[in-house]
């Protein structure tokens, strides 16, 4: 794998995993990479979840036309988010379909602004240089798929009471403000 100060999006992603384009055959490329407990660690730092306890991805790299190159994949995880109640552990297995084509970075920012097929759902990334960066495309899946509101079986919010308070001033919130208005009696301080 390359020095990953040779491709500077290899250090905004913890997986610096991808490849040259020259690795490329005409018959594509076929992968499957596991992260290490480095990574997984790294990935739910970036991530802010509470752990990352597998990740697996197997995908195949295969040449578009004009220079372009398709990834398609399926990334799986099991990861560990606080509950939003509780902040107490949920478990939970991510199941991700990747599909990407990488186009050159020029003609893409060539493309910005123009006409835009809705019904084509392929997402683009861009070559940098000769680098594909499969780690970046794999990381920005993955938190695109998190649950948003991860939530522990049977958790459920109370709301806490409400503090006392006459039903008149709960009905009328104007009393409320009134009452805010008036100068605070000698005994008050």
């Amino acid at each position: 794998m390359p020095d990953s100060a040779a491709f500077p999006s290899a250090k905004a992603s913890p997986l610096g995993w991808g490849h040259e384009c020259s690795e490329i055959h005409a018959g594509g490329l076929e992968q499957t990479r596991t992260a290490t407990e480095d990574e997984r660690v790294a990935l739910a730092s970036a991530l802010g979840i509470l752990g990352c306890e597998q990740m697996r991805v197997a995908y195949r790299v295969t040449r578009a036309a004009d220079d372009g190159y398709r990834l398609k994949g399926r990334l799986t995880a099991d990861v560990v988010q606080a509950c939003v109640i509780t902040l107490a552990p949920v478990h939970e297995t991510m199941a991700i379909d990747i599909k990407v084509e990488f186009r050159p970075a020029e003609e893409l920012a060539k493309a910005d602004g123009g006409a835009v097929d809705l019904e084509d759902e392929t997402e683009y990334e861009p070559i940098e240089g000769t680098w594909l960066d499969i780690g970046r495309v794999v990381f920005e899946e993955m938190a695109a798929n998190l649950n948003p509101y991860p939530r522990r079986r049977g958790a459920e919010f109370v709301p806490p009471a409400e503090p006392d308070a006459s039903k008149e001033d709960r009905a009328n919130p104007f009393a409320v403000l009134e009452k805010l208005k008036k100068p605070p009696s000698p005994e008050q301080g």
